[in-house]
This record gives C-alpha cells, structure tokens and sequence, in this order.
C-alpha cells in the first residue's frame, strides 16, 4: 500500500495542480457569467459520461481481479469494447439530435458539443487505465495519467490565453489530450480483447452491476453539482461561479487525496475480498480507513484555517470575497464525502451498488430541499449550509446499512487520536501572527504540516512513532557509517 501510495502520487499532484490552475487562471481570465457556464457545463459533461458508459468502467474495475483469477481476460476485455462501442455509438446520435433541436444560443452548443466529444474518448482511456490500477501496475498507471491531465491542462490554458477562447478553450484541451492519450493506451486495450469473444451472459453480469453503480455516481453527482442549478435559478450564472470556484477550492483537494487514497488501497481491498472473503477486506480496510481521515481531516481544518490566503492566491478579485465564505463549510462537507466514499466499499466489495443508489436519494433530496428553503434566505451560504448536512446524512446511512454487507471497521482509538492532532495542529497555526496572504499561506501550511506531524508521532496514529524510530535508526546508521 506505501508502494502504491508512492506511485499515485504524481497523477494526483497533478491533478492538483490543474485543478487549481484552472481555478486561478478562468476566474481572471473569464467573466463570471462566462466561468459560471464552464462550470455548468462541466457538470453536465460529467453527467454525460456517468448515464451513457461510465457503468462499463466500473465493471472494467470491479471485474478484472475475477477475470484474471480465472483466465478469462480476453472475454472480459472482448465484452466491455463490445458494450463500449454500443452504448457510445448511442450516445453520440442522441446527442446530436439533441443539439440540433435544442433552441440555445449557438455559442452553448459549440462548448457542450465539445465537451461532449470529449466523453467518449476520456471513458475509453479509463477503461485501459482502470485495468492498469486493477492490475496493479500503478508506475504505468501514474505515467500516463500524470501525462493525460498535465496535456488537457497546458492545452485548455492555452486555448484561452493564446486563442483568446471562452468557456469552450478548457474542453477543447481535454479533447485533444485524450486523443493523444488514446494513441499510447488503445492499441493494448484492443489487443487484450482480440482473442476474445462478447458473451450475452458475462455482459449481463457487467449491466447488473455497472447499471446500479452509475445511477448512484449520478446521484453523487446530484449530491455536489445539482445545488449549483438550484443556484443559478436562484441567483444567477455569476453566483454559480462564485460558488462553484469556492467548492473547488474548497472540495477540490480533499477529493484528490480521498482518490489518491483510493486508487492504492481499492485493488488490495478487491484482491483480498476475492482470495478472503468479508474477513480479509475488514483487514485491509482498517488501513485504508487510517489513511483516509488521518491525511484528510488535517487537510479539511487547513482549509478551513487558511480560507482567506487560499482564496486570494487562487481565486480572481470579482468572485473572491463570496467564496471565501463558503471554503471552511465545503472543506468539512468533502471531508465527510471522502468518508462516505469509505463506507461506500462495503457495498461495492459485496456488490450491492443498488442499494447504495437508493439509500443517495435522501442526500441528494435533502440538498436539493435545503437549498430550495436556505438560499433566498442566506444566499451561497444557504447552499454550504445544505451540502453539509446532507453528506452528513448520507455518511451515517451507508456506514449503518453497509455493515449488513461487510463490516467495515472504524477504530475509535485512531479516530480520537487524528482528532486531538488536528486540535493540536490547529492550535500551532492559530497562534501564528498574520503577515500577508501569500506568507501566511506558506508559513502556517508549513507549521501546521509539521506540527500535525509531531502531534501523530507522539500519539502515535498508526504506529507512527515506531515508523518514525526505525526510519531514525536507518538514518543514524548511514550516518555513523
């Protein structure tokens, strides 16, 4: 698992860096209508690829371990390109039909036509780099990922400050790098398959899983983009962007180290689950749940704690002060999102996804209700207000529901332990004295990074300080020698 941890690093720091990067360039470079629309159109991609073939890679992910146990991977591969070519095909006449009759304005259509585009290509791409994951090949999985998201974020930046492009220059980016991408990982894809044939029955076992899956991705999606509709009908396109640039800041990272956690400890979860059964992912799961909160409660207080400095170095001046308020509210409800994701396991492990859609329409419908009574009201507040406490319904629903499946354990000792080290950590960066935004934002990371990692060594989080004498015993010794 550090191995893999090691690995996925690089992908998810530049994840981090695009992420952010697009925040701070689009909020200075677009208006705020303009930025509010990207964001719109983001998630309606997103959306996009979760109805029409993201359920393919999710049986691509979930089934692999299983096909390779059997020798069956030229037919788990053969079926998945087989559904792949249908369920794309399809979407792409429906929604060419569906622009040509749509009665927007044609700038609209041009960036949700690309956007769209993009779809197909980036799903095939994960189909291949899911397998790479599941197979445990994290050095070629972190290459070309890292790859993929450092060309769709040079080229959709580009598109915007060279070609003086809108909304449209960011999806034309993920367009192209997909392509370019689909050149290095296809030819294997397609390789893997070709020995192959599609069986109706094994596709159908791929549908019964998948199907479920993506309606509760979709529900997700409901759950952190629906409000920003709700929004928009509200307050506007230019509120959307305030809000929807605060979430990033605010969301973003915590996502990205809840993935990055993820993509090392899932296929050891998968692979134990398959050899073990329930009692050797409980095992394997305790870990995970360590990594989880122990690096994102930390990273949600810093969030919170650096609201300001972050939103000033990240954010341009016309959507600042609105977002700022909302960063410390989405920090913890991403926190509490990376931990439904944990307990989300249980019913991916057992392969329940139905049950798990069902039990997100209270989330997704609590948010959408909330946000129907607090934003006119408490304006964007009202919707930070509503985005917490519905994932923290939605936590409390799947760990209680998904312990019929597979118990997934929750150490209380280690949980109050990371608990009293961000309250220490919090402590240190609170009486740290304010210089300026961009000094501040250095200084206090560092001194809270550090003292957080004091305050687990000496509580000993995960038998950090055992870690932390061995590796001081290595050094010692290369030193006398």
């Amino acid at each position: 698992m550090g191995r893999h941890l090691l690995a996925y690093l690089a992908p998810n720091l530049a994840l981090a860096l695009s992420s952010f990067g697009m925040v701070a360039i689009l909020t200075r470079l677009l208006s705020d209508d303009a930025y509010g629309r990207y964001t719109l159109v983001y998630a309606a991609m997103t959306l996009a690829q979760y109805i029409s073939v993201v359920w393919i890679e999710a049986a691509a992910a979930r089934f692999y371990a299983e096909a390779a146990e059997k020798g069956e991977k030229p037919a788990h591969f053969a079926t998945l390109l087989k559904l792949f070519s249908w369920c794309a095909g399809g979407f792409a006449l429906v929604s060419i039909a569906a622009l040509l009759l749509w009665p927007a304005d044609v700038n609209l259509k041009i960036v949700i036509a690309i956007a769209f585009g993009s779809v197909i290509t980036r799903s095939l791409i994960k189909i291949a780099l899911e397998t790479r994951r599941m197979a445990q090949e994290a050095t070629r999985y972190a290459v070309v990922e890292t790859l993929h998201i450092g060309l769709g974020f040079g080229l959709g930046i580009s598109a915007v400050i060279l070609f003086a492009m809108g909304p449209e220059g960011p999806f034309i980016g993920m367009l192209i790098a997909s392509l370019i991408v689909l050149l290095i990982e296809g030819p294997a894809l397609f390789l893997a398959a070709r020995a192959g044939a599609f069986q109706p029955e094994r596709a159908r076992a791929y549908l019964a899983y998948g199907a479920p899956l993506a309606g509760g991705l979709i529900l997700s999606l409901a759950l952190t983009s629906g409000d920003r509709f709700v929004i928009a009908a509200f307050l506007g396109e230019g509120d959307v962007g305030a809000y929807s640039a605060g979430y990033q800041v605010g969301a973003r990272i915590l996502d990205i180290i809840f993935t990055w956690g993820a993509a090392a400890v899932t296929p050891i979860l998968i692979a134990a689950y398959e050899r073990g059964g329930p009692a050797a992912a409980v095992k394997a799961a305790h870990q995970g749940y360590v990594v989880r909160l122990g690096i994102g409660a930390p990273a949600a207080l810093g969030l919170g704690l650096l609201a300001a400095p972050i939103c000033e170095f990240l954010i341009g001046e016309a959507l600042r002060d609105r977002a700022v308020q909302i960063v410390p509210w989405i920090a913890f409800s991403a926190l509490l999102a990376g931990m439904c994701d944990y307990f989300s396991e249980a019913f991916m492990l057992s392969k329940k996804a139905l049950q798990r859609a069902i039990l997100l329409l209270v989330p997704v419908i609590t948010n959408l209700g909330l946000n129907v009574m607090l934003l006119p009201s408490f304006g964007l507040m009202g919707a930070a207000y509503a985005n917490v406490a519905s994932y923290g319904v939605g936590m409390m629903m799947l760990a209680i529901v998904g312990r019929r499946y597979v118990a997934l354990p929750i150490p209380l000792d280690q949980t109050l332990k990371i608990a009293l080290a961000c309250g220490g950590m919090a402590g240190v960066v609170l009486a740290v004295p304010s210089i300026g935004p961009l000094p501040d934002l250095i200084i206090k990371s560092a001194v809270g990074g550090l003292s957080y990692g004091v305050f687990v060594i000496l509580l000993d989080v995960a038998g950090a300080r055992s870690f932390a004498r061995s590796l001081w015993a290595r050094w010692a010794r290369r030193h006398v020698a």
